[in-house]
């Protein structure tokens, strides 16, 4: 049996906030998200991360309960193209100050917020989307990715928020889907009762059976697609994402429909 190296890059850091009364979720951005300048083997970066909320907050129960939900919104869905003029920022408040305003005027990221908190702020007429099983798990298989073959020609593997499938197979983006999966196989990575690390090992495993190329170029290609129909057919991917969405249901801006995949 050959072997493989599997990759799990996350970024996201869970921190302490003060409370936000007003129910407008770009009035509560100072209070959700924060931005550091870090140096590591002298070189600077920036860590943005989503806070934990006061219980005064009308969007407290909300964030705390999807910090990597929310995040994956901003990572994917704002606009990052100010990185430079933020990384030229010095001064911690002033850094924080045009970081929460970049997200203020971001209209695409503002969108996606409103929608995920619209059953908090228009209870009256909220209706939410409706999403199939089938959608969802062609989203989640997406970030089980084959990323390469090794000078050994070993699989490499990655469950990675950045890198994904998504761009190259979906000619529509679902926001919220994406971020409800990738959150939940995130969190279930390596759980115990749900152990997505486990079944990604698996299915790679699965991949040395069969030969799927003579050129790495094509054995590679294969190999991402039947990893996919391994994972859109794997019972553990199904149950912990239903598992969590009967969970988080309250929070999501969808409705599941159950039927059509079994």
């Amino acid at each position: 049996m050959k072997r493989f190296v599997l990759v799990l890059i996350v970024g996201f850091i869970t921190m302490n906030s003060f409370s936000q009364t007003t129910c407008v979720i770009e009035k509560a951005y100072e209070k959700i998200f924060k931005i550091q300048k870090k140096e590591s083997r002298e070189r600077e970066y920036l860590i943005k991360t989503v806070n934990k909320m006061d219980a005064n907050s009308c969007f407290s129960d909300l964030v705390n309960h999807n910090g990597e939900y929310i995040d994956y919104l901003r990572v994917h869905f704002s606009d990052n193209s100010n990185y430079k003029d933020l990384m030229s920022i010095n001064d911690t408040v002033k850094l924080q100050h045009e970081f929460i305003k970049s997200l203020e005027k971001d209209s695409a990221f503002n969108h996606e917020m409103r929608k995920l908190t619209e059953k908090i702020t228009n209870k009256l007429n909220y209706v939410p989307d409706t999403v199939s099983m089938n959608e969802l798990i062609n989203i989640a298989v997406k970030y089980f990715s084959i990323v390469r073959i090794n000078k050994n020609g070993d699989y490499v593997g990655k469950v990675c928020v950045g890198v994904n499938g998504l761009i190259q197979t979906e000619k529509e983006r679902f926001p919220q889907v994406e971020a409800f999966c990738f959150s939940t196989i995130l969190n279930n990575y390596k759980g115990e009762q749900f152990n997505m690390y486990n079944e990604f090992v698996r299915g790679i495993k699965e991949l040395y059976k069969m030969n799927l190329g003579l050129e790495n170029e094509d054995r590679l290609l294969r190999a991402q697609g039947a990893m996919y129909m391994f994972m859109r057919n794997n019972e553990t991917l199904k149950m912990v994402l239903l598992h969590t969405y009967e969970l988080k249901k309250e929070y999501l801006p969808f409705v599941l429909d159950k039927n059509g995949l079994w």
